[in-house]
């Protein structure tokens, strides 16, 4: 169906944060190792309350991380 919540987009902001709308889920997730250090398998951790939409941050340095909190224009973020 074509309903909104089926309408899910990713845009790269220009050296700023990732732009996502479409009700998506969101959860922290970490690579759970296997007995030889390999990567095995995503492991889910704590979960986000469903939103239309989200500002990602890119930068790595948002104090409230995983959303964008403009902290990108005081540092002088480029986007590669």
């Amino acid at each position: 169906s074509d309903s909104p919540k089926s309408q899910v987009s990713v845009t790269f902001s220009e050296n700023g944060p990732y732009l996502v709308s479409g009700e998506v889920p969101l959860s922290l997730q970490t690579i759970g190792a296997d007995s030889q250090g390999g990567s095995e398998r995503w492991i889910e951790g704590r979960s986000f309350a469903v939103r239309a939409s989200y500002a990602l941050c890119r930068c790595g340095h948002s104090a409230n991380k995983p959303y964008c909190d403009g902290t990108h224009a005081k540092i002088g973020f480029v986007a590669e």
